[in-house]
């Protein structure tokens, strides 16, 4: 649900007030078991062997037949929206707009983080609860004849709360074992044993701006810009390790807490960055603008608020905050329009980033969830090339292709990869290993007719339209996996129908036309056992979109 007013006392002054809401309840959407990976670790602990002592059979190893066997409820509930207002009043050369805004996101999931039948991890979910306010002043304009720029002041302040549960299950005990010891399987010695947390995040950003755009001779521009950034994050953490069979025996009592134990920290961040770029634009005439840039640019320092992995048992603190992530970016590229009705752009980047701020998996099942890390020094770069050509009144086709890639020049201190699990180390030096969610080459191809028509007596276009989109392979793990690969694919969408620009407009619609089945990621299981499941890409699709336009 959404709406907007406008109010408009005057021609150089207008408020927009505007409203959102949003509520998900998806039905489905469950991740499935998509293979088994031998680990390091001794026999008894490989996942073929810890669901046979517990007689359960996975129902199927192809994620693609869809068998879902889980104990845990799904649900990934959404209520989402906000209110702004936004004001431009033309003032001298510029307008000055101001924009306020209110925003909120409530988060009600729940899941089963083993990814089985078995009631292993029989809770598993992080509720959370989001809002923040924000504040922008902006003035813009064109200063004189050859010299436009904008200058403002942005605030952002944010407070997340976070309510999570994760508790054990009977079968708890088989994955957690390391060791032959008879305790592990003492009747309700994990059975209902979990963390339960609180936690939250406070954080603030404010930053001053300046952009310039100068034509400093025919054709030629200089668009300089700054920013100035402050940053500031508090959190608190605390999450507490109860339930499962109470006794007072010390062995036991390590055994459980060798499984989940109690964390307790508070930290806090501040940060000020200055960042710039600079860009260098010529046009010689309509139909070509070449440009470079050159860009700083960051993401603000980090924090973890899903625990920490352990080291000698106590919470690895030196991971609560995260460095901020650096980026020098630089990029050329030409748009062209070589004659009336196309249009072809290419354009090269590459950036260099330090301290890139990544999500990465341990075997600890109280971080089941991963954590943030920062990568040393990674490495973006490729090309990107479009066109679109309107043929005619009826036809219109339009491309794009983009190679990119994305490495790791420097990462020392990665955690294991899913085949790696139980080795005599911890951490893995990754460096030039391919970055996470990166194909390589990725590319898509369509086409649309349209012809005037008449449809519920409104005068409207009748329009036809197929498209495709490919990627190639891409890994789906922080630490490069053999096993955790996504395989490149191809989808077909199409519609047809009516569109206007005023009254009804109506449309059929089909995704993935010819029900191509493809992961979107791979997860590993919490605990690495050397199970791993799939989030799968939809099935074929169909659909009907109505809009009415005044």
């Amino acid at each position: 649900m959404k709406g907007q007013f406008l109010y408009k006392p005057s021609d150089n002054l207008s408020v927009t007030f505007s409203g959102d809401f949003s509520r998900q309840r998806p039905d489905g959407y469950a991740q499935v078991i998509a293979g088994v990976v031998t680990t390091q670790r001794a026999e008894y602990r490989q996942f073929p062997a810890i669901i046979a002592d517990l007689g359960y059979t996975v129902p199927s190893y192809n994620a693609f037949d869809r068998v879902v066997d889980h104990d845990t409820p799904w649900k990934s509930g959404n209520d989402l929206g906000g209110v702004s207002a936004n004001l431009d009043w033309k003032i001298g050369p510029g307008t000055l707009t101001s924009t306020t805004a209110y925003r909120f996101w409530n988060w009600d999931p729940s899941n089963d983080r083993d990814f089985t039948g078995l009631q292993a991890l029989a809770k598993s979910q992080n509720p959370a609860k989001h809002k923040n306010w924000s504040q922008e002043f902006r003035y813009a304009g064109e200063l004189r004849a050859k010299l436009s720029g904008v200058v403002g002041v942005f605030l952002l302040g944010q407070e997340v709360n976070i309510n999570g549960t994760e508790e054990s299950g009977d079968a708890q005990w088989r994955f957690s074992q390391s060791s032959n010891s008879s305790l592990w399987s003492t009747p309700g010695l994990f059975e209902g044993y979990g963390i339960y947390t609180k936690a939250s995040i406070k954080s603030l950003s404010a930053a001053v701006f300046a952009n310039v755009d100068w034509e400093i001779a025919e054709g030629w521009h200089i668009l300089p810009g700054l920013r100035y950034n402050y940053d500031e994050k508090d959190v608190n953490y605390n999450r507490t390790a109860a339930g499962g069979l109470q006794t007072n025996d010390p062995a036991l009592i390590a055994l459980k807490n060798a499984v989940y134990s109690s964390q307790q920290y508070e930290a806090a961040a501040h940060e000020n960055n200055v960042t710039y770029h600079l860009t260098v634009s010529y046009r010689p005439n309509r139909k070509i603008n070449a440009f470079a840039t050159f860009s700083t640019s960051f993401k603000p320092v980090g924090v973890n608020v899903a625990g920490l992995p352990t080291v000698n048992g106590a919470p690895a603190l030196d991971l609560a905050v995260i460095k901020p992530e650096n980026d020098k970016h630089y990029e050329i590229g030409v748009k062209t329009t070589p004659w009336n009705n196309f249009t072809f752009n290419v354009t090269y980047h590459h950036s260099d980033i330090e301290n890139y701020q990544t999500n990465v998996q341990a075997a600890e099942l109280g971080v089941n969830r991963g954590y943030i890390a920062n990568a040393d020094q990674v490495r973006v770069q490729g090309f990107e090339v479009d066109a679109n050509i309107r043929a005619n009144q009826h036809f219109t086709f339009y491309g794009a292709l983009a190679y990119t890639d994305g490495k790791y020049v420097k990462f020392t201190n990665a955690p294991l990869p899913l085949e790696e699990t139980g080795s005599a180390v911890s951490f893995k030096d990754v460096s030039k290993g391919s970055l996470p969610g990166i194909s390589k080459w990725a590319g898509s191809l369509g086409g649309e007719f349209s012809t005037p028509a008449i449809f519920l007596g409104n005068a409207t276009r009748f329009f036809i339209s197929l498209d495709g989109f490919h990627r190639s392979s891409f890994s789906s793990s922080a630490s490069p996996s053999a096993y955790l690969n996504v395989d490149g694919y191809a989808l077909v969408n199409g519609r047809i129908g009516y569109k206007a620009n005023s009254g009804l407009s109506a449309y059929f619609w089909a995704r993935n036309i010819f029900d191509k089945d493809y992961h979107e990621q791979l997860l590993v299981a919490g605990g690495n056992a050397g199970h791993y499941a799939s989030v799968l890409g939809d099935p074929r699709t169909f659909g009907v979109t109505l809009r009415y336009s005044f």
